[in-house]
């Protein structure tokens, strides 16, 4: 039961987080100034860095439930897909702005794509299950 109790928390910040940043998108976009929408954006700020720190704890701790074999792979998936997207961002910042390359958000941004095609399903994970 405890299991099913942290799928469903999980599923439920995702969908507050998803739906915050809609919101927070809208008001950002619409230019709105008040005080309601400045203490919103705040709370979705301090919400955002909460995700980036829960979401690797959880994926940390759902991951014991799986065997190494399956571990291994999943690192294995995500060291090439890292490896793969931050180079075709390094490439696609030499053809569009050659003189604009930063190596650092190139690899942030292949980092966090990465992650989550390679890990985003343990999350939700449950039991032992197949890669």
């Amino acid at each position: 039961m405890k299991k099913n109790t942290s799928v469903l928390l999980a599923k439920v910040i995702y969908s507050l987080f998803i739906m915050a940043t809609i919101i927070a998108l809208i008001v950002v976009y619409k230019n709105i100034e008040n005080p309601v929408s400045t203490n919103f954006l705040l709370g979705y700020v301090l919400f955002a860095v909460l995700m980036v720190i829960y979401i690797p704890i959880i994926t940390i701790v759902n991951a014991r439930n799986f065997t190494w074999n399956q571990i291994r792979k999943r690192i294995v998936k995500f060291t090439s897909l890292l490896i793969l997207f931050t180079a075709v961002n390094y490439c696609f910042d030499y053809i569009v702005r050659p003189t604009e390359i930063d190596l650092l958000k190139n690899a942030s941004t292949g980092l966090g794509v990465s992650f989550g095609i390679a890990f985003f399903d343990i999350v939700f994970s449950k039991n032992k299950t197949t890669v």
